[in-house]
């Protein structure tokens, strides 16, 4: 089986942590950004991971010196160079093992995880659909074709792909999250928001992952509905204490209440997370405009008019 040539591409995302949460960084769209589906990784947790993965490749290229065309061993690395992100030595490798075997459906799994590395959707898209028909009853390849449809708009495509998902485990908590966020793009709000409270509600307040609390309290923020969105929105800031949106929201949101100190703190500590944010220093602004730092206000608006110009010319 050969992998037809890879279509050049610059990367267009960088990993919250590890390579294998590549496949889904956030994807803006015009409704919702796309959770990762990666576990995040400790600094020190992704520098031990880095140093194994760059000594299993090691060790497995000095297997290959004694066995050039052992297929198992040339599988072997090409999964290890995708997960260390070289992504078109990753698919030149794949292509030197399908030489002698066909991939195995999670192999071409990785063969798409490269693309998507690559942002080339419509390959990542032909791979999984040949793995899932392989392997119809595998919710990692479904779920990744999921979230490859997710990421080209193709919505109802997506849906159907999470609820595949969900028939084989039904409490996969990225399918149920992600058909929220489907049910979000396709104005099917009531769905959205039982799927964005069943995700939130099986998560681990104590974990690692903030984006089922992020995706429902921005869900309910968007639905101008604040205060709920406050609880959820705290949740995801403790959990990820550098995440930018976070705080953003959640500063949004704790302006519908007394607590106009406290939303000025959550906005300020966003804008030094992400300081070229126009939106946030704009969000920023109009938090001090409401409580009556009318100079402050000012300074943070045309902070961010000038960074949106800044963007829309490069």
């Amino acid at each position: 089986m050969a992998l037809r040539p890879i279509i050049q591409f610059s990367l267009l995302y960088c990993l919250l942590a590890g390579v294998g949460s590549c496949l889904f960084a956030q994807d803006t769209h015009a409704t919702k950004e796309a959770p990762t589906a990666g576990t995040a990784y400790s600094t020190e947790e992704s520098g031990a991971v880095t140093a194994r993965l760059a000594q299993r490749e090691s060790d497995l290229r000095a297997e290959l010196a004694h066995q050039p065309e052992s297929a198992d061993l040339l599988y072997a690395l090409a999964l290890v160079l995708q997960q260390e992100g070289k992504a078109r030595e990753s698919l030149d490798t794949y292509t030197r093992a399908a030489g002698s075997r066909n991939p195995s459906p999670e192999e071409l799994r990785s063969v798409a995880l490269n693309y998507v590395l690559l942002n080339d959707f419509e390959d990542a898209i032909h791979w999984l659909e040949v793995a899932s028909r392989m392997a119809p009853r595998d919710a990692d390849i479904l779920y990744a074709l999921g979230r490859c449809y997710y990421s080209k708009d193709r919505f109802i495509d997506a849906g159907k792909m999470y609820e595949r998902v969900l028939a084989i485990q039904p409490q996969h908590l990225k399918a149920e999250e992600n058909l929220g966020l489907v049910f979000d793009a396709t104005n099917r709000l009531d769905l959205a928001e039982d799927a964005f409270r069943k995700a939130a509600g099986w998560a681990n307040k104590n974990g690692t992952d903030e984006w089922p609390f992020l995706d429902l309290g921005s869900f309910l923020l968007d639905q101008g509905r604040p205060k709920e969105a406050i609880d959820p929105l705290r949740d995801a800031a403790r959990i990820r204490p550098e995440c930018a949106a976070c705080h953003e929201k959640l500063g949004r949101a704790l302006l519908a209440t007394p607590d106009s100190p406290g939303a000025l703190a959550e906005l300020e500590q966003a804008t030094k997370l992400d300081p070229k944010n126009p939106k946030i220093h704009y969000e920023l602004g109009r938090a001090l405009r409401q409580a009556g730092q009318a100079e402050r206000a000012q300074q943070e608006l045309s902070l961010s008019q000038k960074l949106y110009s800044a963007h829309s010319q490069e």
